[in-house]
């Protein structure tokens, strides 16, 4: 997703764009997205398609990281506990924050959520972005190889389904048109 600038929305530069899916209204339409995903999927790095070794360390890692991981106990004033470890492993913590990165970048993911969620995560010295800065270096692979997967399952299940995606499948399915118009920016 490019150059980014703290504090604005990654998306910001595609402002202006006209979304390229709104429904299915024929193959052609169709045809157009599942490219644009296919597309997507062959700008990421081919560490992230897992067509070469990752680049970096191993840490521990989630596995399954997801804002429904996060618990609070006692609910009201307790601290906020990680749950569901079964995917517990090594990796790059970054892909945990795959998916609230995809959904802020996305517009799923409110502006403000995400800055709440994002400054907690440092002050709990998280280790998949900085303790300040720009988080995006560390994120934009994982977010974009998850927006990639999450169209290319929207698209899978409304084949299946035989339906039009609904808003948030069409959400990630037109960030999947826009990143497939970015030119490729990895080795």
């Amino acid at each position: 997703m490019g150059t980014h600038s703290s504090p604005g929305r990654p998306g910001n530069r595609y402002e202006g764009m006209t979304p390229g899916v709104r429904r299915f209204p024929n193959v052609e339409v169709k045809r157009r997205a599942q490219h644009s995903v296919l597309r997507s999927w062959g700008q990421l790095p081919a560490w992230a398609r897992a067509e070469a070794p990752h680049p970096g360390p191993a840490r521990l890692c989630h596995g399954d990281f997801h804002l429904g991981q996060l618990v609070r106990h006692p609910a009201a004033t307790g601290d906020w506990l990680l749950i569901d470890v079964d995917d517990l492993g090594l990796g790059d913590p970054a892909w945990d924050l795959a998916r609230p990165a995809a959904w802020y970048a996305a517009g799923l993911l409110d502006p403000e959520d995400w800055a709440r969620f994002l400054a907690a995560y440092r002050e709990a010295g998280g280790p998949a972005v900085p303790p300040d800065g720009d988080p995006w270096p560390q994120l934009d692979v994982p977010a974009r190889a998850l927006t990639v997967q999450t169209a290319a399952l929207a698209l899978a299940k409304c084949a299946r389904e035989r339906r039009a995606p609904d808003e948030a499948e069409l959400v990630m399915i037109e960030s999947c048109t826009r990143i497939a118009a970015l030119p490729p920016e990895f080795p």
